[in-house]
């Protein structure tokens, strides 16, 4: 019995040896950036400069880990080690050999006590940079740490990380790949999106129309988180940057999180009032319209449109 488990683990490295690939290819300049849809939290990793150390050539890799660590891939496994100053010696960081006999210390994660396990069959990724057929994929356990630490990973060969399910106290969060530069590939998988404000036509002192539009520029779909139901603001500002009415200001907008997932467009149209005088006559002057997304995301959205309101004998209101 012995013997036959002793041959299925040879047989196991053996494979691996033949067909593993680079997990995580090092090669300075390599960057990945990684974004969690429902909050807008991101992350990135990034590989630096190489360094020879004991024959053997390390690259800094940055924001892999809580702690910036020089890394090499082993070449008898194509596991990824780093190498420890004080001990003078390297240790493994992360295996990625398929192999689920057992688990494997993973240093250097929020958790301490902290372990993976890669996973016999190769799996599908449909995330935004997918999709990826034949993806590693490693499964983590902590033991004393509930709410922190990785709960899984999967790595596609010669590409690197596409996908970080993380502990948190709120629940599992899943960041997934949304650019990267690998050597002469570049990712670009980040939903884009157009903003803008327009006014509509002007009938003397009365208010105008002013619409924002924000159009997606992808197949994929842009998530907006809100810690209000507030979702827009506008505002009309002077000349020297001094706000003179928003739509907010006279509105009570209850606490409460919150997303709208934007497909295609998205627009909202309020009423601006122009600035007048005591007796109801426009104030000449320069002026913007100013129109904002209120999300809690790390996407900003926000366009202005300029104003101006000539004398009274001139040309009255002056668009762009």
């Amino acid at each position: 019995m012995n013997l036959l488990k002793t041959a299925i683990i040879a047989l196991v490295l053996h494979s691996w040896a033949l067909f593993g690939g680079d997990f995580l290819p090092l090669q300075e300049g390599n960057t990945w950036a990684y974004r969690e849809p429902a909050t807008g939290q991101t992350f990135s990793i990034r590989v630096g400069q190489p360094a020879t150390i004991a024959g053997h050539v390390y690259h800094d890799l940055i924001g892999y880990t809580d702690t910036d660590l020089r890394v090499r891939i082993e070449e008898t496994y194509g596991a990824l080690v780093y190498w420890d100053e004080v001990r003078n010696q390297e240790f493994l960081l992360t295996s990625f050999e398929q192999f689920e006999g057992g688990h494997w210390l993973a240093p250097f994660r929020p958790c301490p006590e902290q372990d993976g396990q890669g996973q016999l069959k190769l799996d599908n990724y449909n995330g935004p940079a997918g999709p990826i057929a034949g993806v590693l994929e490693i499964q983590y356990r902590a033991i004393g740490c509930a709410d922190v630490g990785p709960l899984q990973e999967q790595y596609a060969e010669h590409l690197g990380m596409l996908r970080r399910v993380v502990s948190t106290i709120a629940g599992p969060r899943t960041f997934d790949l949304v650019a990267a530069r690998v050597g002469n590939i570049t990712i670009d998988a980040a939903p884009s999106a157009s903003f803008s404000v327009s006014l509509g036509p002007t009938t003397g002192a009365g208010p105008v129309l002013a619409t924002f539009r924000l159009h997606v520029n992808s197949k994929l779909p842009l998530t907006l988180s809100f810690s209000s139901w507030q979702e827009y603001d506008f505002a009309l500002k002077n000349s020297a940057g001094t706000t003179l009415w928003s739509w907010s200001a006279s509105r009570t907008f209850l606490r409460a999180l919150h997303q709208r997932i934007v497909a295609n467009e998205w627009s909202a149209t309020v009423e601006i009032p122009w600035p007048t005088t005591s007796g109801g006559v426009l104030q000449p002057g320069d002026y913007t319209v100013q129109a904002v997304v209120t999300n809690a995301n790390s996407l900003p959205f926000a366009a202005t449109v300029p104003v101006t309101i000539a004398p009274a004998s001139s040309a009255g209101i002056v668009l762009p």
